[in-house]
């Protein structure tokens, strides 16, 4: 199991959810510069921004451990 969120209680979960975040402040950030530049009339500014996500991998999506007979 896995999802998309930024909320750090899924790390407390029961198992811990594996989260991929799409970087809200980094975007929020990409934004603001973009609009202060159509403000401003800013020629030459870069209008595609690319923010890369981050995957935290928990222990919802480990694969289970097989034992072999026999052993405990």
């Amino acid at each position: 199991m896995a999802c998309v969120s930024e909320d750090p209680d899924y790390a407390a979960t029961n198992p811990p959810v594996t989260t991929l975040s799409l970087r809200p402040d980094l975007v929020r950030d990409a934004a603001v510069d973009l609009l202060i530049a159509v403000i401003n009339a800013r020629s030459g500014v870069d209008r595609h921004r690319l923010v890369q996500p981050v995957l935290l991998p928990r222990r919802s999506t480990r694969r289970a451990v097989r034992r072999r007979i026999g052993t405990s």
